[in-house]
This record gives C-alpha cells, structure tokens and sequence, in this order.
C-alpha cells in the first residue's frame, strides 16, 4: 500500500502537489466529494477507501485542495466533517492493511513506522510462551532464575513475570500449562497513555512508563482521533495563506461540502455576557468554593459546562439530538481568557483548594471543556468531547451540598400538550383565556393570571384541570442552565415592559 494512503502529510506528498489550478479537473472535485459520501453513507466503495492506479494520485491531490478550500472557514463544521469522515477513511485503510500484511513482518513494520508518523506506537510482542512456564515451575522450586523475558527499548521497560501475571489478570491473554505459538496471541501495542483518552476505562487498564496497552482495534481508533487533529490543526495552519486567495472553485468544494454537512444543523446563537444576577443557587454556591467531597464534581463536571454554555450558546438547542454545538475562533479565545478563569478561580476557592492537592484536576476540566487531555489552545479545541450542563437530579446526586432550591426552582410553568384544540376556542371562557394565554411560549402561573385578568382561585382550578386531562403539562426546572435561561428571558421582558 502507499504509504500516502495511510497518512498524507509524508514529505513524498509534495510530489503529486505541482499542478496549477487550471489543471484541476472536475474529476478531482468529484473524486474528493464522492469520497465523502460514501464514508458518511457507509457504501464501503473500494474505489475511495482503497484507491489504486491513478486514483491514487486522485486521492492524494483531492484531499490538500479540499483542506485548502476548507482553511478559509478553519473552525466550520464543515471542516470539522472533512476531518472526521477522512480519519475514518485513514483508520479503515489501516485496518485493511494490518489484517491483509499479518504475516509478513517486513512490510508490517512498514506499516507500523507509518503509523509512528501519526500516533506514537510500539508492537507488544509476546515473550516465549516455554521460557514464561520453565521460569514459573522453576520458581515455584524456589530456583534462582532471570526473570526479565524481553526488553522494549523504546520505553526502557522490561518484561517480567509480574507484568505478564498482571496482563492475565485482566485478561490480555491467557498463558495455559502448554506451549503455544505467540503468534496465535491477540495483537496489542503500547501507545501514550494521553492518546487512550476517551478510548478506554482507565481503571481497567495498564499503563507502564506512559505508555497504556491496547488492543488493535483501540490502536485504529486512537489512530483515527490524532489523524483528525491532525487534519484539523493542517487546516488551520494554512488559513493565513490562503485567506487572500479567492477562488471559484473553493466556493463550490465549500458549498459540497456544507451539503453533505447539512444533516445535522449547527446550533447558530450569539454568544452573550454571563448575567451573575440570574445564576442559579447551585452555581453561586459552587462559585464560592465548595468543601473537599464536593469540589471535583462542582467544579470539574458542573460548573466548567455551566459556564461555558452559559457565556457562549446560551440557547436549548444544546440539549438537541438534530444539532451540534460549534464555535469560531473568537468564541473559543473567550472560553480560554473568559470563562477557564472564572472557572479556576471557584478550584482555588474551594477549602481545600482543589488544584493545590489535586492538579491533575486541572487538565480534567479542561478535557470536560473539549480540549482532551490538554491546555487550552485554539488546535487543542475539539480533542474531546465539550459537556453539556447536568441536570438538577444528577447535581443533587453528585454534589448534594449545592442543592438549596430557591422559590424559582419550585415554580410550575405551563405549556400546551394539545395544541390541536387551539383551531376552534375563541377566548370567551376562563379556559380558553389560559389556552390562547399558553399559545405562543411557556408561562407561570403569575404571567397568566396578569395575561387572562382572571381571579386567581380560577385559574389555578382550570390549570388543575387541564393538567389533569393532559391539555396542559407542569413543569419545573430540571436544569440550572434551564434555570438560568428561563430567569434571564424573565428579566429582559420585565426590562422591556418597564421601557
């Protein structure tokens, strides 16, 4: 296989990039935007997951005219799903390629230093079966013997008994009373522990030097996350040089690709100043520093997600399934020099400072905030997943101390379930009053009696009513963002009435 096919930023590349933008063809756009279908419709046609012939150089020379067309929008989510679909792409041809050359040791090691340019890998090759039982019957006669079976130099580590022992324990492998061949063994290969994140459970790994264990299907993913930050941060590299280049044909792979895209909609909202005034009781408690059984959740879980949704996609629409949450260059400079400050500042607040004794908890809130494992930086954006704010019975849960409802927290607000019946009422009754009241948003029971101008008593009796046949539905804050919208919307129309 081509080693280009596996990862394009080899300095080889350059070989196939000489062409000026007259000779791009239509075949190379059709090429490029076909390969991006049939990933995300998982047709698994050969002709773009392995390439051969001349659609070698097709695939190549498509894929850096498609990052140079994407740099002009470097943190859309169109370049978001150039870089994911091709990652994939990358990590099936490996797969393929790992499965197909098993055998033969010469061209897997090929393989394998190919890989190295991407992900830091070592092959873990299983010790002599013989040597592992001769030297635990030996011992078991209390008979000196060398213990270390093998060395991987890479990493300084050698291979004892103890760690063999230790990788049957969680079921790496299992070394029986006879002699088998290594080469029937799973494949498993050493990678930086940092590059596990999100790919594994921690507690149920080993990690020896830095380096954590895995299988090989773990290796493909792990493969496939830095190929994408990789794709990413070249894209992001190249959008200075290409940011005066106006060309025709960046529009259109720009607009392909936006089409393929389009499925899932991206959550468009302005980005607006935090409002202290409207913050939930759980956040102001978690603000002023909480105790030691506390602190990790209400400040790594709870309140690094708050904030950070609060200040920057302050809109519902992040709770949907349809729509993903995106943000340009400014809005992640003002997640690193806004909203991580606020945030480290509670960790410093707490008694006792969590980051003081606990500061690996500061690269955990940055990996809750979507920047993996890592300091915040614009390419470090994305490494991981950016968490939504929790619900109120996972705060009470988690945190129990930050839980102390306040009066909004308890208060109903109403919405129609049935909103058929609004077709025919003309608002002559009580009933219909509250209903067409209900038309247009959600409301408490206060808005309603000062809408309707009905007698309180009255309303609270139709509301029962309604709630009780399924016309309206009750509902009360189950999220402090929830909180933190409602009360925020609450205030501006108290603004705007005044006005």
């Amino acid at each position: 296989m081509n080693p280009l096919l596996l990862n394009p930023f080899r300095e080889e590349a350059k070989d196939y990039l000489g062409i000026s933008f007259e000779e791009v063809s239509q075949d190379l756009l059709d090429f490029g935007i076909n390969k991006i279908k049939a990933e995300v419709e998982n047709t698994k046609n050969r002709k773009y997951l392995l390439p051969s012939g001349s659609d070698e150089a097709t695939d190549i020379i498509s894929f850096y005219l498609f990052c140079q067309a994407l740099s002009k929008r470097p943190f859309s989510s169109e370049s978001r799903l150039f870089a994911s679909v091709n990652s994939k792409i990358y990590r099936s041809r490996l797969s393929e390629a790992l499965i197909i050359e098993k055998d033969n040791k010469q061209i897997k090691d090929e393989i394998i230093k190919t890989v190295k340019e991407i992900i830091e890998v070592i092959p873990f090759r299983m010790p002599d079966i013989n040597r592992i039982l001769e030297y635990r019957a030996k011992k078991a006669k209390e008979m000196s013997i060398e213990e270390s079976f093998s060395i991987i130099k890479e990493i300084d580590l050698k291979i004892t008994d103890e760690i063999i022992r230790d990788l049957e324990k969680l079921g790496f492998f299992k070394i029986s009373g006879e002699s088998r061949d290594p080469r029937l063994f799973p494949e498993y290969y050493f990678i930086k522990w940092t590059d596990a994140e999100t790919l594994i459970q921690y507690t149920d790994s080993y990690i020896l030097n830095g380096y954590i264990l895995v299988d090989k299907s773990k290796l493909l993913n792990a493969f496939m996350k830095k190929m994408e930050q990789r794709i990413l941060s070249y894209i992001k590299s190249i959008a200075e040089k290409t940011k005066e280049l106006k060309l025709p044909i960046y529009e259109e792979i720009f607009r392909e690709v936006s089409r393929i895209s389009g499925t899932l909609t991206e959550i468009e909202v302005q980005s607006e100043e935090l409002n202290p005034e409207v913050y939930p009781p759980c956040v102001i408690k978690a603000l002023s520093g909480v105790g030691a059984g506390d602190r990790n959740y209400a400040i790594t879980l709870f309140l690094s997600s708050f904030l950070s949704y609060s200040r920057l996609l302050p809109s519902t629409k992040i709770f949907s399934k349809d729509e993903k949450p995106s943000l340009n260059e400014n809005q992640i400079n003002i997640l690193i020099n806004e909203v991580i400050p606020l945030i480290l500042s509670a960790a410093n607040k707490c008694n006792p400072p969590l980051l003081e004794d606990q500061p690996q908890e500061e690269l955990n809130i940055y990996y809750h905030l979507g920047f993996g494992l890592a300091y915040p930086t614009l390419d470090n954006f994305g490494r991981s997943k950016w968490y939504i704010p929790p619900g109120c019975a996972k705060v009470k849960e988690n945190a129990p101390i930050l839980c102390e409802p306040d009066g909004f927290c308890k208060m109903y607000f109403y919405e129609i379930t049935k909103k058929e019946i609004l077709e025919n009422i003309k608002g002559n009754t009580t009933g219909e009053k509250i209903l067409l009241v209900l038309k247009d948003r959600i409301r408490t029971v206060n808005e309603i009696i000062q809408k309707t101008g009905e007698p309180e008593d009255e309303v609270k009796k139709q509301l029962l009513a309604f709630v009780k046949n399924k016309t309206v539905t009750a509902r009360r804050i189950n999220n402090p963002f929830m909180y933190y919208l409602r009360k925020k919307r609450a205030l501006k129309r108290k603004a705007d009435i005044i006005r």
